[in-house]
């Protein structure tokens, strides 16, 4: 999803996408078994192709959003659809995922977004997603990573592998095959990764070159608990004039008696200093996990100035 300077996100429900392992060996990166270290939002960062790095990312580890929503529905209602395209829209259908498509949310283990594309780690019965796909009318070729299914009229392409479900619905290039060059090779996006460090949440509000505001993201983390959790937000700045303004423009988020009251923003140094800012999570609005990808209200705030 492009994401033009001063428009809105579209919603969450369209940022949907994941990642996965092929069944020839030939993994991405994120699959069980996978060597190539980093946190799951690295690994997930790293099957994304670095021509999206202007493009609204999203990434969920569902196994433990659901172990999270089961817990409290409550606090993490916001990630009930779990950055899986298909489940969230089963919500307006009211179809089956797995009757539709051939597997549902349990075989899922962790999904990245960009636009309308997407790529699912897990474990897949590829019989019953062959069925599915057959029943809508798709038409299955083999490639050396798994099978590919089309469909007459349909602009959309699914791959999919005993560990891999690849959903590409625009010219952007998510497949079962890791990129020759990822997100995970952009400056910007390392640094903003870095920052959030180890979160099971987070979404990416687009690389902009010719702003103040680089790039944005926030990340969910858990608590020591297990259960309750906080979210941070990483901000790259074009100058340290940026990251002062962006910085105060967080300020009044957190002053007495606005939702955010009592949280802490740093500037960071360097020509292109961070600006960070962490909130602990509650059931209420605006403060669960997830929430400002349904508001945009920090993101709007930095990013379009309302």
């Amino acid at each position: 999803m492009r994401i033009p300077r001063r428009s809105r996100p579209l919603p969450a429900v369209l940022l949907v996408a994941a990642l996965s392992v092929t069944a020839a060996g030939c993994s991405l990166p994120g699959g069980d078994g996978d060597d190539g270290g980093g946190t799951g939002l690295e690994r997930a960062l790293a099957a994304v192709p670095a021509a999206a790095a202007d493009q609204g990312v999203m990434y969920r580890d569902v196994r433990t959003v659901r172990r999270l929503l089961a817990a409290d529905p409550a606090l993490y209602r916001g990630l009930d659809g779990f950055g899986i395209l298909e489940v969230a829209q089963q919500g307006y259908t009211g179809g089956s995922v797995r009757a539709d498509w051939g597997f549902d949310v349990k075989d899922v283990r962790t999904s990245v977004a960009v636009g309308n594309s997407s790529l699912l780690t897990g474990e897949f019965d590829t019989d019953a997603v062959g069925r599915a796909m057959k029943k809508q009318g798709y038409r299955a070729t083999r490639t050396d990573e798994g099978t590919r299914y089309k469909k007459r009229g349909d602009a959309g392409t699914y791959e999919v592998s005993g560990s891999a479900r690849a959903a590409k619905r625009t010219d952007l290039a998510l497949g079962l095959s890791a990129p020759d060059e990822s997100l995970r090779d952009d400056e910007a996006y390392e640094e903003v990764t870095d920052c959030l460090g180890d979160v099971y949440e987070a979404t990416y509000y687009a690389k902009r070159a010719d702003a103040d505001v680089v790039l944005l993201a926030i990340g969910g983390r858990l608590g020591k608990d297990g259960t309750s959790s906080s979210e941070k937000l990483c901000v790259r700045t074009a100058s340290p004039k940026a990251a002062t303004a962006a910085a105060a423009e967080l300020r009044k988020k957190t002053a007495r008696g606005q939702r955010y009251a009592g949280s802490k923003v740093t500037v960071g140094e360097g020509d292109a200093p961070l600006v960070t800012m962490t909130w602990k999570n509650r059931a209420e609005s605006g403060l669960r996990p997830a929430d400002n990808d349904r508001t945009s209200e920090l993101p709007g705030l930095l990013m379009w100035g309302r």
